[in-house]
């Protein structure tokens, strides 16, 4: 079963929608839900052209489209459990927060919090990811503790805050603070970052390009060999007793 949604022309079209009803699951029963534009709860096919092709029995067998200018849509995909959905552009902030199975690929953007606190199943973002991917919410000691998000472009500070579980795979570069807290999972970087890793307690990542501004408190204990090249090991963050392991290819300090 295919659900495609298509954004209609908005009279104010910088003003954030809210919807978390935007999962698979849903629309088993049809299509006859609602998303909220500020205060005001409106029928789905107000602010989408909706299109139905095929049936489902579950919701592992429903594929949602999302077309058009949807880069303020949020809270796409939230607590999703199986099944797809298929962002042809941008989206908005908090796209697959709780997510516990299914997919989510985007063609373009992604906004803030991306896979925030996610618990399960993949998130595919073929462009770049704004701050705190893959963390956990402001004042919550647990981030992402399941699954897989990968973002093919870079992505902005605070990228797998508090990870615990899970895979975050970027790409491109991080920004500031990436694997912050971070106690579990695995955090790999192809390009660069700054400070990654502070306070660390467990868990292991990756930085294949230059980490600037390393924190003092991480101990050099050699190098090691991986998929071709060196990079150099450290363990910490020995701040907080941290036993997390960061593997950078080459760290610095920025002028």
């Amino acid at each position: 079963m295919r659900v495609t949604l298509t954004v209609r022309p908005r009279e104010k079209p910088f003003l954030p929608i809210e919807a978390e009803t935007i999962v698979p699951r849903n629309f088993l029963d049809g299509t006859d839900t609602t998303v909220w534009r500020g205060n005001r709860e409106l029928p789905l096919d107000a602010v989408f052209s909706v299109s139905v092709e095929g049936n489902a029995e579950t919701a592992a067998e429903v594929e949602v489209v999302m077309r058009g200018d949807t880069a303020l849509i949020k809270r796409v995909g939230e607590y999703m459990d199986a099944g797809r959905i298929v962002v042809e552009g941008d989206i908005g902030m908090h796209c697959g927060n709780f997510m516990s199975g299914g997919t989510i690929e985007i063609g373009g953007n992604a906004d803030g919090w991306l896979g925030r606190e996610m618990r399960g199943g993949s998130i595919i973002c073929r462009g770049d990811a704004a701050d705190y991917c893959a963390s956990g919410y402001r004042g919550d000691k647990k981030g992402m503790t399941g699954g897989v998000v990968e973002v093919f472009g870079s992505v902005g500070d605070f990228a797998a805050e508090h990870l615990a579980g899970g895979t975050v795979i970027v790409h491109g570069s991080a920004g500031d603070m990436a694997g912050a807290e971070m106690h579990g999972g695995t955090l790999i970087i192809y390009g660069d970052c700054t400070r990654p890793c502070a306070n660390m307690t467990g868990g292991t990542a990756f930085v294949h390009g230059t980490a600037y501004d390393m924190l003092p408190t991480f101990r050099r204990v050699g190098t090691i060999r991986r998929e071709g090249r060196t990079f150099i090991q450290f363990t910490g963050d020995i701040a907080n007793r941290g036993k997390g392991n960061l593997f950078v290819g080459d760290c610095r300090y920025m002028d």
